[in-house]
């Protein structure tokens, strides 16, 4: 397998992994699916609901790991799809989302403190957040710090079309 690149197509439930070279794996922890199973529709989710949503995207993307070491040397990962635009767009405070554009960890491990401790009435508020996201932004920040802790990224690229997201 090559270790070139990876996309990280992020759907309400699922989330699809595919490498440079044609492989890839469905994993059931899209970011519906996080706030409906461990994050329990709580407003906000309790400290341990995080830990629990976190280490499931860390367990399936073990599983992917075992059946594809390699994908541990990528050198580029690009997340895709409407909630990774809407993480991007949070961070930036705006809906103006460059493309392409680059989100380092610290500006998403960020994010996730913030929005992960504000109530459903006061994350409406934030800046860039599309209102039909305001419930699945937490799970999408639990995919996306999952993956690239993981991975041991320092930045993933976001792309907001699926279908114009040229593998890395």
């Amino acid at each position: 397998m090559n270790p070139g690149g990876l996309r990280v197509h992020i759907a309400d439930r699922t989330v699809e992994i595919a490498t440079s070279d044609g492989h890839s794996f469905a994993l059931p922890v899209g970011p519906l699916a996080l706030h409906e199973g461990p994050l329990e529709f709580a407003d906000p989710p309790a400290p341990a609901m995080l830990t629990n949503a976190l280490g499931l995207v860390h367990d399936h993307l073990d599983d992917v790991i075992i059946a594809a070491p390699s994908i541990t040397t990528v050198q580029h990962v690009v997340a895709v799809g409407v909630h990774a635009t809407e993480l991007a767009c949070v961070e930036l405070g705006s809906r103006d989302l460059p493309d392409p554009y680059e989100l380092r960890r610290t500006d998403a491990d960020e994010v996730f403190r913030t929005i992960a401790l504000e109530p459903r009435n006061e994350r409406r508020h934030n800046p860039g957040l599309d209102p039909g996201h305001v419930e699945s932004i937490i799970g999408t920040c639990c995919v996306i710090l999952g993956v690239m802790r993981r991975l041991d990224l320092g930045r993933i690229g976001i792309r907001a079309h699926v279908e114009n997201a040229k593998m890395p």
